[in-house]
């Protein structure tokens, strides 16, 4: 499989053991590597071997090293790994090492703010992921989200952005009262953070594509003109987004929980049947005035209950 400049292929026991001969003969110096054999830096290449026997080869030296090490031992790039398109011109995303994700969660809600979560995958930590199954949050309970989310900030480079209810209203206002323009500042905030901190050189950043004008490239493309940018419908195929999704989902949920205790009232997900009866109860309970308080101002449904449409 190739994608940018990543490479993974797969090799037997004998292949794995002719490259590692190979690679103490050349010009590598060798390092551990979690879940890995052997991890080998030479000159503008970096070579994974993970013990599932698959080999990530990444940098600008991968043409010459695969002509000159991989062919030497027998073994061919893996083709990309797809799934059938979901939409029209959507193409599946492979598994990258050294990539970045972002995604969020509360968009659609009429109660509480926005949450936006960016999240990276060295290539050291490519297989750790995968192997915690990480999955678009639409997927999971939120039981299982609770539990995944703290173990995948302690592990996993990140950065998050949690907007309360008074802030997203704000914040919507600032922004042309347009959800989008707003939403790709948050992504742009989140994968800004990460893509600045310079421990690793990410390749690319998927995004959970919001609009078809891309905006989230085109606010990174000034500060960060090496980095690739794809924003995709349901990006959460790839794990990177779905680590992102999980983060972003477990955050607006805890604001949620927070939210419901402070206002002794249970705060309903969604936009849904239980939305107007927990708006009567609100009314009763505090008033109108500080609905923007806990909810989306600019909903239609909310807009209706304060009498505005």
């Amino acid at each position: 499989m190739s994608t940018s400049n990543t490479t993974v292929a797969k090799l037997n026991a004998r292949q794995g053991q002719a490259l590692r001969e190979a690679l103490n003969r050349g010009d590598f110096q060798f390092r551990k590597l979690q879940h890995a054999f052997f991890q080998a830096r030479g000159n503008d290449v970096v070579v994974s071997y993970y013990r599932s026997g698959k080999l990530v080869i990444q940098g600008r030296g991968r043409e010459a090293f695969l002509a000159h090490y991989l062919e030497g031992v027998g073994a061919t790039p893996l083709e990309p790994k797809t799934s059938a398109p979901s939409a029209a011109g959507e193409q599946a995303m492979p598994e990258l090492a050294d990539s970045l994700g972002s995604d969020e969660a509360g968009k659609g809600d009429s109660f509480g703010g926005i949450a936006v979560a960016a999240f990276g995958v060295p290539s050291s930590l490519v297989e750790t992921l995968l192997e915690t199954k990480v999955a678009d949050s639409k997927t999971l309970a939120d039981e299982r989200i609770r539990v995944l989310a703290p173990w995948l900030r302690e592990h996993f480079p990140h950065a998050e952005r949690c907007l309360s209810p008074e802030e997203y209203n704000e914040a919507w206002q600032h922004h042309g009262r347009n959800v989008n323009h707003l939403l790709a500042e948050l992504h742009r905030q989140c994968l800004a953070e990460l893509a600045s901190a310079r421990e690793t050189s990410w390749q690319v950043a998927v995004v959970d594509r919001f609009s078809a004008k891309a905006p989230v490239a085109t606010l990174l493309h000034h500060d960060f003109p090496d980095l690739g940018v794809v924003e995709i419908p349901r990006a959460e195929q790839h794990a990177a987004v779905a680590a992102a999704s999980v983060l972003a989902r477990e955050a607006f949920l805890c604001q949620m929980d927070e939210l419901s205790q402070s206002f002794a009232l249970d705060l309903p997900l969604g936009s849904g049947a239980p939305v107007p009866k927990a708006l009567r109860t609100w009314e009763n309970l505090h008033g109108t005035t500080d609905l923007g308080k806990v909810a989306k101002l600019h909903f239609k449904n909310i807009q209706r209950f304060l009498g505005f449409a």
